[in-house]
């Protein structure tokens, strides 16, 4: 207690006498829980006063990040021990936003005395003031609808906590915090966000975000399934495939309208220990363009962010650049700001020779400040002597050089028991809760948690955070260290042998009380598995997490966790595992590279090196290895390996084996210009997916191989002469990908979506189609290299009058598929090309394109747009005169057209020819063929039917 005398007084009907823990009503006690009886009396020592929510917290938790909602649980559970209305408020009346104020009339048996300087608990900053000053004034901006993102910079102990507690403390907004632990690193994704994100939604008022993320944020509420009413097991787990593009704008979207109703201070503390996910997120929230009244305020150590190579250097840079962040360094304390400092901490200036010891003894850093005059407080050495201080010589500072010493001094007040307890917490992290601690230690949970409250009324850096249910509904208390420095000297305090141990226990632990919920901690029960000495249950982990990643769209973090899986495992681990792990670090690969690049391609070699195996990584392992032969334009590879899968699923009766196979070989027969037999294929695929699609798992396939289905097949449709059925299929696979939140497939189906509108010549939608590529490839981990998407960019260009651009962008797209070794669709490029260089007057240039795609189709079989190609060369053998060589070249395309049944590019044929007057047209045919297009106005349909009127 800071108060000299401790409270008896009287209220009503009531008695309290703080000094035996005890409230009466008429002469009876009163239950009251430790937490409310405490509460009771902050309130009541202050009667009369708004007590706010931060001092409410401070008193009964000790800090200041406790969810608010446990603040306000404790509140209705005191009006409901007191028989009070919170609507009608007699004794406990609440100050909206701000917090609470005690106004039942009271006589008192004795009043506390005033505390003493030294014990306020809102102690000063540390030479912040300019600092506190910036990070007002951008809280302000964003209040009025200017979104801010500000970094604040320092090492370790300098004081960025408390700066940022501060300004927490004094927001009024709501506040959602979040801490990025070293522990996990890189592991999982969006980690901090998920954190702040639950604090909102605990916090006051957090019906409505929970409401909020149900509308408009369904990815981000299947990760916080304790928020739904009636979980069941297994009901909210994270869709397959759910992808970065997809979580980013439905956050986006959740905080906007979050922060209209209330300003949102959203902090995310120890950024250099933040995953590459979160890192995008930042960035996703910095460029967006909407006012917002939001503020994003977070914290680093820029020497961890060099050291490690972190992804968030790469994205302050740019930040900086484009003046999209605002940044706070804060540097060590000047001898001059330590004496400012002791001076608003103290209430009286030191000695110079003091400060300038003190400054020698802490380098100036606020963490190590702070405990220093602590320790000297506490210890006596610092002495208030009436109203002035008696400061101890310079010379007989005996105080400890680093916060190890402080922090062992501090541990030798407790018991052997509660440092072998903290000593146990440590192993877990920055927090922990005690019920697993409990079963580390082999202990009582109830005796382990009133021995952790006895610890933290005497360590300044352990406190109470909250509580949480527990499996066998349970509560379970939550304690953290005040910073990770703390956190760490107690681990490097462990012998090896018994962190190897405790490692294991808390494995044993964590997994016991998540049960089925236990893939969610994956990445920490790998780490304690790995610490542990067990690698192999560290790989299996891993693969989770790896599996976890992809489904929430962040291929880096899916490939780091199935790359360190490996490599702990080092060839000691059951061949399922392994090849599963190389299936989800070679799919991993595909949302961060072509997949016909070198690295990509080896990948599934590596995984087809296993061998057949029944896992249920094998059909996937086949279609990625397909894809790569397929991307190559390796036509015949493609067909034979096609077979092979499909050989294979008739043999084992393997559903998804079969379904990618039919994919595969319909795509590739299609691409060889065999469209009936392609048709034939798809068509079964389609039947198959409708059985079997809630069993696939797109997250570990290249493509979603229901998207795949739709879009090979609208484009095979189309060339049929079905445009309508052709359209659906195409805005089927749209829906597929983004429903199953494949980021690959949706870039795919939006690609074939523009091809079928560039076939038609409607080239504004192309234009806004393969814009929204760019822009999915922009705003989620989707290879950046430029494929067929944007030579049909370009010739939307081109299509619009901007022809010298457009022309660009196709060259260089072609120039980066070839240094990535793609062979497929050359032969679309060529045709468009050929067509944007005649629409721009340069005949030479379109031939010569039109030669290299007939080449292409003659030495690797990609035949599709043989047909169009001849077509284009035989109106630039007309236009140049030779009106017998185009009437060759028209008979060619047609002749081709109908082999391959492809009405679509028959009808363009006939269309070309009878304009051109060439001895190849056929009026009655070209008529015949426009039957089947009679609600089609597209572009190519108007001007063919346009050239049948003027055959009559």
């Amino acid at each position: 207690m800071n108060e000299t005398t401790q409270l008896q007084a009287r209220f009503g009907r009531f008695q309290i006498d703080e000094a035996q823990a005890r409230l009466d009503m008429d002469g009876l006690p009163v239950e009251l829980t430790p937490r409310a009886f405490q509460l009771l009396c902050e309130l009541a020592r202050r009667a009369g006063q708004l007590v706010t929510k931060e001092e409410l917290l401070d008193a009964v938790w000790g800090h200041r990040h406790v969810n608010e909602a446990a603040l306000k649980n404790i509140v209705s559970q005191l009006r409901q021990a007191l028989g009070d209305d919170a609507r009608e408020s007699r004794l406990i009346q609440t100050v909206a936003r701000r917090g609470y104020r005690f106004i039942a009339p009271m006589s008192t048996a004795a009043a506390p005395a005033a505390p003493a300087p030294v014990a306020s608990r809102a102690q000063p900053l540390a030479g912040r003031d300019a600092a506190l000053a910036a990070l007002r004034q951008a809280l302000a901006a964003a209040k009025q609808g200017q979104r801010q993102l500000v970094f604040v910079l320092g090492d370790a102990g300098s004081g960025k906590t408390a700066l940022v507690e501060r300004l927490v403390a004094e927001a009024g907004a709501r506040v959602a915090f979040g801490q990025c632990i070293e522990h996990y690193g890189q592991g999982e994704a969006y980690m901090p966000v998920l954190e702040a994100l639950n604090a909102l939604c605990r916090a006051p008022g957090g019906a409505a975000v929970v409401d909020a993320l149900r509308r408009v944020a369904p990815s981000w509420l299947a990760q916080l399934p304790w928020l739904h009413d009636e979980p069941q097991a297994g009901d909210f787990a994270p869709a397959a495939g759910t992808t970065q593009d997809r979580m980013l704008r439905e956050f986006g979207e959740l905080i906007d309208r979050v922060a209209a109703d209330q300003p949102v201070l959203m902090v995310l503390e120890d950024l250099h220990w933040s995953d590459h996910a979160t890192v995008q997120l930042l960035g996703y929230l910095a460029r967006r363009r909407q006012p917002a009244r939001l503020m994003v305020l977070g914290s680093f150590r820029p020497a961890e962010l060099i050291v490690e190579d972190h992804p968030l250097a790469g994205l302050r840079q740019e930040l900086r650049l484009h003046r999209l962040c605002r940044e706070l360094d804060l540097e060590s304390l000047s001898e001059a700001e330590l004496d400012d400092y002791l001076v608003a901490r103290l209430g009286a200036p030191a000695p110079e020779s003091f400060v300038r010891a003190l400054h020698a003894h802490t380098s100036g850093l606020p963490l190590f400040v702070v405990n220093v005059v602590d320790e000297l407080v506490e210890s006596g050495r610092l002495q208030r002597d009436g109203s002035a201080w008696r400061f101890p010589d310079a010379d007989g500072l005996a105080v400890p050089r680093s916060i190890v010493g402080i922090v062992e001094r501090q541990l030798a007040r407790l018991s052997a028991d509660q440092q072998r307890a903290l000593g146990a917490a440590s192993v877990a992290g920055v927090e922990f809760m005690h019920p697993p601690l409990a079963e580390v230690l082999e202990l009582p949970p109830a005796e382990l948690q009133a021995s952790l409250d006895e610890a933290a009324a005497r360590l300044p850096w352990l406190r109470c955070v909250g509580a949480a249910p527990v499996a066998g509904g349970g509560i379970g208390a939550r304690y953290a260290f005040a910073h990770a420095t703390y956190r760490r000297v107690l681990y490097e305090r462990l012998a090896a042998p018994q962190r190897l141990l405790w490692h294991r226990r808390w494995a044993a632990a964590l997994a016991s009380m998540h049960g089925a919920g236990a893939a969610e901690v994956a990445s920490e029960l790998a780490l304690h598995h790995e610490r542990g000495g067990e690698p192999a249950a560290a790989a299996a982990q891993l693969s989770l997490a790896a599996s976890r990643a992809l489904a929430r769209g962040a291929g880096r973090e899916a490939l780091q966790s199935a790359r360190h899986a490996l490599a702990l495992a080092g060839g000691r681990i059951e061949p399922a595992l392994e090849l599963d792990l190389r299936l989800l670090e070679a799919v991993a690969l595909t949302r961060l590279h072509v997949p016909c690049e070198p690295e990509v391609a080896a990948a599934f070699e590596r995984v087809l090196a296993l061998g057949e195996s029944d896992s249920a990584a094998w059909p996937g392992a086949l279609h990625g290895s397909w894809w790569v032969r397929f991307l190559r334009g390796e036509l015949p590879a493609a067909r034979a390996l096609a077979a092979d899968m499909q050989a294979l699923a008739e043999r084992r009766a393997e559903p998804a084996l079969r379904l990618s196979g039919l994919n595969a070989m319909g795509l590739t027969l299609m691409m060889m210009g065999e469209l009936d037999a392609a048709r034939t294929q798809l068509e079964a695929a389609l039947d198959a997916h409708r059985e079997l699609a809630d069993r696939l798992s797109a997250a570990r396939f290249v493509q979603d191989l229901g998207a795949e289905t739709s879009l090979a097949l609208a484009l095979v449709t189309w060339l049929a002469g079905e445009p309508r059925r052709a359209r659906d299929l195409s805005a089927q696979a749209a829906e597929i990908a983004v429903a199953n939140r494949h980021p690959i497939s949706e870039v795919a189906a939006l690609y074939v979506a523009a091809m079928l509108h560039a076939l038609a010549g409607e080239f504004e939608t192309v234009h806004a189609l393969t814009e929204r590529v760019y822009g999915v490839i922009r705003d989620q981990e989707v290879p950046a290299a430029r494929s067929g998407f944007a030579w049909l960019h370009g010739r939307a260009l081109v299509a619009q009058g901007r022809v010298d651009e457009g022309l660009d962008e196709m060259r260089a797209t072609l120039r980066t598929v070839q240094a990535l070794g793609m062979g497929f669709g050359l032969g679309d490029f060529h045709f468009h090309h050929a067509e944007a260089c005649r629409a721009a007057g340069q005949a030479a240039q379109a031939r010569a394109s039109v030669e290299a795609g007939l080449a292409i189709a003659q030495g690797t079989g990609e035949r599709l747009m043989l047909s169009p190609l001849l077509c284009q060369l035989a109106q630039i053998q007309a236009d140049a005169g030779d009106t017998a060589a185009a009437a060759e070249s028209f008979a060619r395309s047609i002749r081709t057209a109908r082999e391959q049944h492809a009405v679509f590019h028959e009808l363009v044929a006939l269309a070309a020819a009878q304009r051109a007057g060439s001895q190849a047209a056929d009026p009655a045919r070209l008529r015949e063929l426009l039957a089947r297009y009679a609600d089609d106005a597209s572009p190519v349909i108007a001007a063919a039917r346009a050239a049948a009127c003027v055959a009559g």
